[in-house]
């Protein structure tokens, strides 16, 4: 039983990187312009003391802003919430693709700004935060927002020519990656609340 849902699982996940070969093409090269601007521009800012540069990329002073849990995980929820939103509402024709993987390239961006700025801003206790929590499960939510957005479009694509609700076709989609993402966000904060300063210092 466990081998053929192994199999079943492998072949629609074939099956769907197959029917969004494109559409996955374009999403990880506009994440990988993404993601190497926002290391550039990590670099290009850190030392600069000015506030509202760091303000407006939502850049953590402090470590216990970044070990907050309840702040951080309603507050990525509210985030991860509004993209897959906005995403759905972009999978809706083919001409708003390339809003959704500008999205994805600025949501990329973000990770890849934050990240490198606390490598850079907190050294040891960055490496700990930044590479071994921070940016696997952030690039973990990538992916699963950019499976939604391919799936969807897909499906929207479909209703189109099958006449079926399209309600529904987004509702479901949503719901899992929802659920995956808070899952994921889970994970991320209890690891950033378990591995704070204060403990990584006393080991």
């Amino acid at each position: 039983m466990f081998a053929k849902n192994l199999y079943t699982m492998r072949y629609s996940l074939k099956e769907f990187c197959a029917q969004n070969k494109y559409k996955i093409i374009f999403c990880v090269v506009f994440c990988l312009v993404g993601l190497l601007t926002g290391i550039l521009t990590a670099i290009k800012i850190f030392g600069i003391d000015e506030e509202e540069i760091f303000e407006s990329f939502n850049l953590t002073y402090q470590l216990d802003d970044l070990e907050n849990f309840s702040a951080n995980f309603f507050g990525r929820l509210l985030s991860y919430e509004l993209v897959l939103i906005i995403l759905a509402i972009f999978s809706l024709h083919p001409s708003l693709y390339v809003f959704g993987w500008c999205l994805l390239a600025y949501r990329t961006f973000l990770i890849a700004v934050n990240c490198t700025m606390i490598l850079l801003w907190f050294s040891f206790n960055g490496v700990i935060k930044a590479l071994l929590i921070l940016l696997p499960c952030q690039l973990l939510m990538l992916a699963v927002m950019i499976a939604f957005f391919c799936y969807v479009s897909h499906q929207m694509k479909n209703c189109k020519y099958l006449k079926r609700s399209r309600l529904k076709s987004i509702l479901y989609p949503f719901v899992i990656a929802s659920l995956l993402l808070t899952i994921i966000n889970l994970l991320e904060t209890t690891l950033l609340f378990i591995f704070r300063s204060n403990v990584i210092l006393v080991i």
